[in-house]
């Protein structure tokens, strides 16, 4: 007998994949505890039937349903709303986790292909790519409906700021583009809504803080291959709840996230961090860069050649494995297998491809044509991230992006600031 966990037919199911992991426990209990689910399928190769048991006797009214193996995935998402992708390989690197990615979308394309995709596994720049090339292949792409989850750098901004600050942490709100890395987070101080004004150097200071999280989580746990998986858990269930809300009908709920910015937000960028405005359909609106100041322009400059990097090499990877398939006695076409070649092949002059719509497959070529002449070489998408970054590249930026000058030399104060303030005069009036 199949058994019904919803409350009602169109319940809001979340999947999560990788619930077995370090960070898909606490985040499975911490959305146990949201009303506005109803069930929560967790998910991992290895058993949750334990974990699922033990959540079960939570009493909250979400029901929890446990799926264990590659072949029970199916059944984990069938009828989900949102999938939570939180899976990881023990090494968190891209040529780890990109196999592990690459088979959780393909079916989810197969069995809940309308669903909301939030990944959260790193790096997030790369693997949010892969989702929404594989998903463009199957005809099932959706950008309003694909984020990358990059909460995590604004939870811990807005802590380090209201620490420095000794404000409530309620109180402050710093938003954070361009990536999830270190390398690639540019926290927009500047824009942040707080009490006060800070100085340049406080602001360097902060900033080197905010930047420096993940490392001295790292050295406090004693492991070089530790990972924040408790303050992660708690920035992927703000945003799943901020997702849940939007698809509910709630208005103006303002998410920090890496999205499909299609360009607008940054040269040559198709994915970028910034903050977007959900709602029914998904991500609706998308807020953009506020105003940033030079130290940040300075930031954003150096970030761009990595976040081009992790896109290039992502879509790379998708582009090879509709090239070339990795078993020699595979009989599937090229352009209906998806697994990964053990080594990338280099792209024919006039490549061709019957998939039933070339027009997505020159895409593919396309944008991997302009984004490897840009970025520098073909090597630049697969060698580790550490070796490929070239400091001399970074330095010069006349092929990268145009020095911006300050935000705004009339006014002192960012928009958002001010916008603030006459909020608290409003209120100090009445």
């Amino acid at each position: 007998m199949k058994r019904a966990y919803s409350n009602c037919p169109d319940g809001m199911k979340v999947t999560i994949c990788g619930a077995a992991g370090c960070t898909g426990q606490p985040l499975a209990l911490l959305l146990k505890q949201c009303p506005l689910l109803d069930e929560i399928a967790l998910y991992d190769i290895c058993a949750t039937c334990g974990q699922g048991m033990e959540l079960s006797h939570v009493d909250t009214k979400c029901k929890v349903s446990s799926f264990s193996g590659r072949h029970m995935l199916c059944d984990a998402l069938k009828g989900s709303k949102i999938v939570i992708i939180v899976a990881r390989n023990n090494c968190d690197t891209f040529e780890n986790n990109a196999p592990i990615i690459t088979e959780i979308t393909l079916q989810i394309c197969n069995t809940c292909p309308t669903a909301f995709t939030i990944v959260a596994t790193e790096p997030v720049e790369s693997m949010v790519p892969i989702v929404s090339e594989i998903q463009r292949l199957r005809a099932s792409y959706n950008p309003r409906k694909l984020l990358g989850c990059v909460e995590l750098n604004c939870v811990r901004a807005n802590s380090v700021l209201a620490d420095f600050l000794r404000a409530p942490p309620e109180a402050v709100r710093v938003p954070v583009v361009g990536g999830a890395t270190p390398q690639t987070m540019v926290p927009v101080l500047s824009a942040a809504v707080h009490p006060c004004k800070i100085s340049q150097e406080q602001t360097e200071c902060v900033t080197s803080c905010i930047m420096g999280g993940t490392e001295a989580v790292c050295e406090a746990k004693g492991c070089a291959t530790a990972t924040p998986c408790l303050a992660g858990a708690y920035a992927v269930a703000r945003t799943t709840i901020n997702v849940v809300k939007g698809l509910q009908g709630r208005k103006d709920v303002i998410q920090c996230a890496y999205v499909d910015s299609l360009g607008t937000c940054a040269p040559n960028c198709q994915f970028f961090a910034s903050e977007v405005v959900l709602g029914p359909s998904g991500i609706e609106r998308n807020l953009g860069i506020p105003e940033l100041s030079k130290f940040e322009c300075c930031l954003l400059c150096n970030c761009l050649p990595y976040v081009r990097n992790e896109i290039a090499r992502a879509i790379w990877l998708v582009y090879t494995m509709c090239q070339q398939c990795c078993s020699p006695t595979c009989v599937a076409h090229p352009g209906t297998c998806f697994t990964p070649p053990t080594v990338p092949c280099v792209p024919p002059t006039n490549w061709t491809c019957d998939f039933p719509d070339p027009c997505r497959d020159e895409y593919l070529a396309s944008i991997c044509r302009e984004m490897t002449c840009m970025c520098g070489s073909t090597e630049l998408c697969w060698r580790p991230r550490d070796v490929e970054f070239d400091a001399n590249r970074a330095l010069n930026l006349t092929h990268q992006m145009p020095m911006k000058s300050p935000a705004c030399s009339t006014c002192n104060v960012p928009k958002s600031v001010r916008i603030e303030q006459i909020y608290r005069d409003r209120v100090k009036e009445s």
